[in-house]
């Protein structure tokens, strides 16, 4: 049998770019729920210099909404959101953390590599220019 052999360090940080790269391009082309926007921007958050890193919408046993960005101000913010069914409008706000102090930001992880806050902060250049 053959053995699959273990991404390196460099491979693996590629493939967790490529993950929110992928999530963070999906909502800039595709519509972020009215409710999760003007609750942002209640907050501070410019959209055209946020991205969404996770987004979950309508699953079973969660709030309405729920995930995480990173704000225009370089906030990773995790919220949690009751909406209408359309996601127009905010029934309740269950979480709205800046959660910022407890991300990784290294770029040089023993044995990891970047940090997904590094990661994070990276591909928002790429999509949104210098912060």
């Amino acid at each position: 049998m053959l053995k699959k052999r273990q991404l390196n360090v460099q491979e693996q940080n590629a493939i967790a770019e490529y993950r929110l790269l992928s999530i963070a391009k999906n909502w800039q082309e595709h519509q972020i729920p009215r409710a999760l926007i003007s609750c942002g921007e209640e907050r501070g958050v410019s959209w055209t210099k946020a991205i969404a890193l996770e987004l979950g919408i309508d699953y079973p046993g969660m709030p309405s909404l729920f995930g995480r960005i990173l704000s225009s101000t370089d906030r990773f913010i995790e919220f949690e959101l009751e909406t209408d069914s359309t996601h127009e409008k905010i029934l309740s706000i269950e979480q709205w953390d800046d959660i910022t102090e407890n991300i990784n930001f290294s770029e040089h992880n023993k044995g990891s590599g970047a940090g997904y806050g590094a990661i994070a902060l990276k591909v928002k250049k790429q999509l949104c220019g210098a912060t």
